[in-house]
């Protein structure tokens, strides 16, 4: 019963002329819902946005995206969305509803695109690639997150790990951490670090009013004397 009351009144808020043109007819069944909301848009063919030149199906729906206008309300938490089947879509948060389940493993999902992704999981398809290095994604969604980091004016892209940076030489002393280089020394007490911020960070910890142990050869400082007699070990070996 609680079911049907919240079903009943979903209905209730939505607009009345999208129940003529038949797009809420799903209400009562996840088949017909899906067979209504996520049609296949060929067959209704696209339109392109002025606002993001993007091709969709549906372009009312579409606009709302830009105007941040959203007419659906879920009636458990009030959550508002600009598409009438997103909002259907989070109400099984509520309910705990998972109706597509991958034909693969058997893992249940709230959404029929949910569920789509994760099927590609097994069998290693990967049908969208960055335009401009090539590199291939299983979701549309992770393409066009890599994608950012060609336009968002990170240009510099370490080559180890493809982490982007918008000034070379902060990529330059990030492939510091990969090369294990240790550049920068404290001149008080010798410690090395890979970035130039932690050495500073680190010379803070050094009280001015501390007593400091000398190495008569090379003149460099210690704050602890076991540390001066660890270096001096080295002119030992030389």
């Amino acid at each position: 019963m609680g079911n049907l009351w919240l079903l009943a009144e979903v209905a209730a808020k939505v607009p009345k002329a999208e129940i003529a043109t038949g797009r809420q007819t799903g209400l009562n069944s996840t088949n017909q819902e899906e067979s209504i909301e996520q049609k296949d848009v060929s067959k209704r063919g696209k339109s392109q946005s002025n606002a993001c030149q993007k091709k969709v199906a549906n372009m009312g729906e579409h606009r709302r995206t830009h105007t941040d206008k959203k007419p659906y309300s879920c009636p458990t938490c009030g959550k508002g969305f600009s598409r009438s089947y997103n909002m259907k879509r989070h109400m099984r948060t509520h309910t705990g509803e998972k109706p597509y389940s991958c034909p693969t493993c058997g893992k249940s999902f709230a959404g029929l695109s949910e569920m789509k992704r994760h099927a590609k999981i097994h069998t290693g398809e990967k049908p969208y690639s960055c335009p401009t290095c090539g590199e291939s994604f299983s979701g549309s969604y992770n393409m066009k997150r890599h994608m950012k980091t060609h336009t968002d004016g990170k240009r510099y892209g370490c080559p180890t790990c493809r982490k982007s940076f918008s000034r070379s030489d902060n990529m330059k002393e990030h492939m510091r951490i990969h090369a294990d280089k240790m550049p920068y020394s404290c001149k008080v007490c010798g410690q090395v670090f890979k970035r130039k911020p932690y050495l500073k960070s680190h010379m803070k910890t050094h009280n001015k009013n501390r007593p400091l142990f000398n190495c008569t050869v090379c003149g460099k400082r210690y704050l602890k004397y076991d540390r001066l007699n660890l270096h001096k070990k080295n002119h030992e070996r030389s």
